[in-house]
């Protein structure tokens, strides 16, 4: 047996590490940098051609009437919520209502809450729960405004005192029927 019998042809072995792949759907294929760099330029210059009624418009002069300063990332002054578009779509923030909805969402939960317990100590704990949240949050609250109420002698002083007494009533009613909702007393005898 010769040597070059026992050679493997160069055709059969897989390329060597620093061979690379011709890719024949490369657009720089077959073409030198500047070549590329021509082709980007047509490109850009061929797309320009639709703004060129804008481009002919003259550039006004750098004027800074805008509202918002230059600043960067880093500044304390860089924020969302400190420009006049912002503030002027925000409304006063209401504690008391939002103080209402939470106090009602509360009412909700302990009303679910009793409603999916089937053991009848554990309900009447919850309902327990239930009372002493209104007690602690109205009705305590109520008790002191019907005396302040009888006690007062001035009627513009009743007159509001009244008015708070009817809200705690408003609110008590409210709660009352959130409970009636999401705890029904059909679902007591389960």
């Amino acid at each position: 047996m010769s040597y070059t019998e026992n050679c493997i042809a160069e055709e059969s072995l897989p390329p060597r590490a620093g061979l690379k792949a011709i890719r024949s759907i490369d657009p720089n294929h077959g073409l030198d940098t500047d070549e590329v760099q021509d082709r980007i330029e047509f490109i850009r210059c061929y797309l320009l051609k639709e703004f060129e009624v804008l481009l002919l418009i003259p550039k006004q002069d750098g004027r800074d009437d805008f509202f918002v300063n230059d600043i960067t990332v880093t500044d304390p002054q860089y924020s969302a919520f400190n420009t006049v578009d912002f503030q002027n779509q925000c409304h006063a923030f209401d504690k008391y209502g939002y103080a209402m909805r939470k106090i009602m969402e509360r009412v909700r939960d302990l009303a679910i809450m009793h409603s999916s317990i089937s053991d009848p100590v554990d309900r009447a704990m919850i309902a327990q729960r239930y009372e002493n949240f209104l007690d602690i949050k109205f009705r305590d609250r109520l008790a002191v405004l019907i005396v302040q109420f009888q006690n007062c002698s001035c009627f513009e002083k009743r007159s509001g005192i009244k008015l708070k007494i009817a809200e705690l009533n408003r609110r008590i009613l409210e709660a009352r029927i959130i409970w009636a909702r999401y705890a029904p007393p059909e679902n007591w005898d389960r």
